[in-house]
């Protein structure tokens, strides 16, 4: 072997020197490759001294410049050993956080990945210390890696029970929504509608789904169940008020599923509100043609009946004139009479009426709930009871009274007796007849009501529309 080839292999084993750390291979090669090249150094032939000097100086160079290499690399394979290990030192740090209690996150396990990803990385290069280093590392790693895919399988296979378990309740609360969105149909009967409600509400309450409070118009105000078009279009309000409070129970497909059949549900709903609202129109029409004839042969009863009682009060006037005439003498005792003999019923009923309302006073007292209620109505049945005394004792002075003008007048006229029955008769046929025309005010006023009562009727049945 001359220089030439010899200087070749010190270039090669330079370049090798260089490349040490970032190609495949180890620095025992390059140290076997050493002892080769020291080899060919005894079997070289230079030309002359000096060649085989600097090739010398140059060989052990290379000699040098190795062990720097190798010294670095050792200091940076401590460094890349550290790395690793410190990230599983992490990975078993964050795993040690969890517990029964406190289990691991989606976001835990992320961070896991991350950290096992970047940890395998430094197992796929040969710059590890030392071979127990590297098993010692692997073991842990592979154990804390393994315990985290068990927690890890665990989570996901928690989640796809409870995400089959929101399907099946999800299918369940559609199927039922579903009967009742149907039963609002138009055509199904309203209390059938109202059973249909009251079991989805049951089923609710057996599955805890009342902590969002959902209302339901059939069953908050079950006496609008008369008003049929209203309850339905109200009814599929709170099932989109339902499918609103509880979205996270309901799958995207179920929840579209329902409100399909609302939308199917709404041609036919709507073309009934029409079909409502004309036939409600029609029997305003109808009560208003009615109506006309009634006030046309009211007013002309009414007139009858007022000229009726314009004559029975002329005839009135007439006979009592005519019995003021015949009174004379015994006129202005006749009057203190009658006016007494008319104030005793008065009183009478008066007394009556007191009497009731002492009982009614006694009930009050005997259920009243406190002392100072009952101080009260003491003094109320009091005061009732002292009237009565003095209405007692006035009608005992109008008898006396009445006594006395009887004594003084010792025969009253027969004519007089007869007028006073005339007198009597006419006042009660003009008390019919003003009986008459104010049973007529009332009709008119309850026709009247009648009227509004039939339009907030409409307007109640629209507020749902």
């Amino acid at each position: 072997m001359n220089s030439i080839d010899l200087d070749k292999k010190l270039e090669i084993f330079n370049n090798l020197i260089v490349e040490l750390g970032s190609a495949n291979y180890t620095s025992k090669e390059l140290w076997q490759r050493q002892k080769e090249i020291a080899e060919n150094f005894k079997a070289a032939q230079f030309d002359t001294t000096e060649l085989k000097e600097a090739a010398n100086q140059k060989f052990q160079q290379l000699i040098n410049q190795l062990k720097e290499k190798e010294n670095q690399l050792e200091a940076a394979n401590e460094k890349f050993c550290e790395e690793a290990e410190v990230l599983i030192i992490q990975m078993e740090q964050l795993f040690a956080r969890h517990s029964d209690e406190i289990p691991l996150s989606k976001e835990d396990f992320a961070e896991l990945r991350k950290l096992s990803n970047q940890a395998f990385e430094y197992f796929k290069l040969p710059r590890w210390s030392t071979k127990d280093r590297r098993t010692t590392a692997w073991d842990k790693y592979s154990n804390i890696r393994n315990a985290v895919k068990e927690k890890e399988d665990e989570l996901y296979a928690k989640a796809r029970e409870e995400k089959t378990k929101q399907i099946s309740q999800s299918l369940e609360i559609t199927e039922k929504l579903c009967v009742v969105v149907n039963a609002c149909h138009p055509s199904v009967d309203i209390n059938e509608l109202l059973n249909f409600v009251n079991r989805f509400h049951q089923f609710l309450q057996e599955s805890n789904l009342t902590e969002l409070n959902t209302s339901w118009h059939l069953i908050e105000k079950s006496e609008d169940i008369k008003y049929s078009l209203r309850c339905r279009t109200e009814t599929l309000n709170d099932v989109r008020n339902f499918i609103n409070n509880y979205r996270d129970y309901l799958t995207r497909e179920h929840k579209g599923q329902i409100f399909a059949n609302i939308d199917a549900l709404k041609l036919d709903l709507n073309k009934a509100w029409e079909t409502h609202k004309e036939d409600q129109q029609k029997r305003q029409e109808e009560w208003e043609i009615k109506k006309k004839e009634r006030d046309e042969k009211r007013l002309e009863w009414n007139k009858k009946q007022h000229d009726f009682l314009r004559m029975l009060e002329g005839r009135l006037e007439n006979q009592t004139a005519y019995k003021a005439k015949q009174e004379s003498y015994l006129q202005s005792q006749k009057e203190y009479a009658a006016r007494f003999e008319s104030r005793i019923p008065q009183q009478q009923d008066y007394i009556k009426k007191l009497v009731e309302q002492v009982i009614d006073l006694e009930k009050k007292y005997a259920t009243a709930w406190t002392d100072s209620f009952k101080t009260k109505v003491e003094e109320w049945i009091t005061e009732k009871k002292e009237k009565i005394t003095s209405v007692e004792k006035d009608i005992e002075v109008l008898k006396a009274k009445i006594a006395d003008i009887n004594k003084k007048a010792e025969e009253l006229p027969s004519k007089i007796k007869e007028l006073d029955d005339s007198i009597v008769e006419i006042k009660s046929k003009i008390d019919e007849v003003k009986e008459k025309l104010k049973n007529d005010t009332l009709l008119v006023e309850n026709n009247s009501g009648e009227l509004v009562e039939a339009v907030l009727e409409v307007n109640k049945e629209e507020v749902g529309n």
